[in-house]
């Protein structure tokens, strides 16, 4: 009898399970460690779509409508690499990496051949490729070339990894981590580099269990309403998958990509407003939410020493990341906006047309 009839003969044995020797309390543990990592998986993808059709609808919004002193070099900066496209890198190829990338392929709209993904596998290159993915072996290159690197590695291999690319990060490039475990001042000190932006999650898990029965699948989930529901941020604090804090860091790095760009301060903020409180977002938008202003970002005083035609400061994300700012107070103080932002956030993901899409800017 061949090998593979054996198999079959065993197939659906209850006592090959892997969980046949635990106990229906064991059972129960797992299946809720499951359910959360599936949600912080979800939650983590569907943010980093998020973040990266915003920083993509900023860019457009550069190069297509805004006109200041030297906007023309605003442009030129944007053009001059990859066509004016937002340029991906992923460092890790397991099961975290790949499902990200096939969700900022369907979620965020980011054309393959603009995503390049790091893998020490060269078995994984042709999946990969199949994609239409970039692939390398050369972390060190990947982190010089980019404008968003992900961290999709286990735990484990950050202090290596960190170390490697170490001193190859450019100033604008935003390390976006997906590692576990590992705080953002932590990732400072390895990677000497402070444009880091880290949700920090906290899945409740009894509301997540049902949607995880009903699709498993990262991408598949990302379709269903409830699901970008349940990852909405905002939301009230026993249900809320992410902390209010990672809004505040994606604002505050667009700010800092304003910075690099050298649009002035006033029309940085009118960029955000017009992006975020556009008449596209339908009648289902909340009335005259309050929108930003200068002292949203800065405290009074460094708003007033800025001249009419200065960006506003570099900021750190990991200092926004820890300690109060004024856009945490201004959070507070406007609740209406609080909302907008999450209907925002949701008719972001749920759209086939992006309410921050300015239109088709980059040249494929």
């Amino acid at each position: 009898m061949a090998g593979s009839q054996y198999l079959d003969l065993m197939r659906g044995l209850p006592s090959l399970d892997f969980e046949a020797s635990l106990s229906q309390e064991e059972k129960i543990f797992c299946k809720r460690a499951r359910v959360r990592a599936w949600a912080r998986i979800i939650c983590g993808c569907a943010h980093a779509a998020f973040f990266c059709r915003l920083l993509t609808a900023v860019r457009c919004k550069v190069l297509e409508n805004s006109c200041f002193p030297h906007s023309w070099f605003a442009k030129f900066k944007i053009l001059r690499s990859n066509g004016g496209c937002l340029r991906i890198g992923v460092l890790g190829s397991g099961h975290i990496g790949k499902q990200l990338v096939q969700v900022l392929m369907q979620h965020a709209k980011v054309a393959p051949k603009h995503i390049t993904i790091y893998s020490r596998r060269p078995d994984t290159y042709d999946e990969l490729m199949y994609l239409g993915l970039q692939c390398t072996d050369d972390n060190q290159k990947l982190a010089a070339s980019v404008d968003v690197l992900f961290l999709c590695c286990q735990p484990f291999q950050l202090t290596l990894i960190s170390s490697q690319i170490r001193g190859h990060l450019a100033k604008t490039c935003v390390v976006y981590s997906l590692v576990t475990a590992v705080p953002s001042r932590r990732l400072q000190n390895l990677l000497g580099h402070s444009n880091i932006l880290k949700p920090q999650y906290n899945v409740p898990g009894i509301c997540w269990t049902k949607l995880w029965e009903r699709s498993k699948n990262i991408v598949d989930g990302l379709l269903g309403q409830d699901v970008i529901e349940h990852s909405c941020p905002f939301k009230q604090s026993y249900q809320n998958c992410v902390k209010p804090k990672w809004f505040e860091e994606v604002l505050y790095s667009v700010l800092n990509l304003c910075h690099f760009l050298q649009v002035p301060h006033l029309s940085s903020v009118e960029i955000i407003n017009d992006l975020l409180f556009s008449a596209t977002h339908g009648l289902e938008a909340f009335d005259y939410p309050e929108k930003f202003v200068c002292e949203s970002f800065v405290n009074e005083s460094c708003a007033d020493s800025l001249s009419r035609e200065s960006p506003f400061p570099w900021f750190e994300l990991t200092t926004v990341s820890l300690q109060d700012t004024p856009l945490t107070k201004f959070f507070t103080l406007h609740p209406r906006l609080r909302q907008h932002l999450s209907f925002v956030y949701r008719m972001t993901m749920l759209r086939t047309q992006n309410p921050l899409d300015e239109g088709e800017c980059c040249e494929d």
